[in-house]
């Protein structure tokens, strides 16, 4: 088997597991919204934490193994790679000033004793969540798009 494609191989799986853990936390914002129990949702909250681990590991799969595929088939000068790329970028970039101040409150919140039910409510019915979750995954299917049909 050829370098290029156990390096593609690696590219793909670390995309499968990137987006495993991203539906993962997608799943969990959706869920949480219609939620009021602060058991329940901290264990949702907690499910979300540990797919961390899996999600920077296939990242670094990912993009490793996407660069030195790219530099073996010399991409580095096709559109679509540079587009991909800076779209990658920004969806992490955004992910971070959305998600962590939208789940860091919410888990703050839930941690006190007894919670703020109505501070809660409006945490959990906020649009940030839906936002982030749609934007990664609209951001994620365009991704796919340009890295599947290359189309310049």
């Amino acid at each position: 088997m050829s370098g290029y494609l156990i390096l593609r191989f690696l590219h793909v799986l670390g995309a499968f597991g990137f987006v495993a853990a991203h539906g993962a936390t997608a799943t969990v914002t959706f869920k949480i919204r219609s939620e009021r129990d602060p058991v329940r949702i901290r264990t949702m909250l907690d499910l979300s934490r540990a797919t961390r681990g899996l999600m920077y590991g296939s990242f670094l799969l990912l993009v490793g193994a996407g660069i030195a595929t790219a530099s073996i088939v010399g991409y580095w000068k096709s559109g679509w790679l540079w587009t991909s790329i800076g779209l990658l970028t920004v969806l992490f970039a955004a992910a971070f000033p959305l998600a962590v101040p939208y789940f860091g409150a919410i888990r703050r919140e839930i941690e006190i004793v007894p919670h703020d039910a109505e501070k809660l409510a409006a945490l959990l019915s906020s649009t940030r969540g839906l936002w982030l979750a749609w934007i990664e995954t609209i951001g994620i299917v365009v991704i796919l798009y340009l890295m599947m049909l290359k189309p310049f």
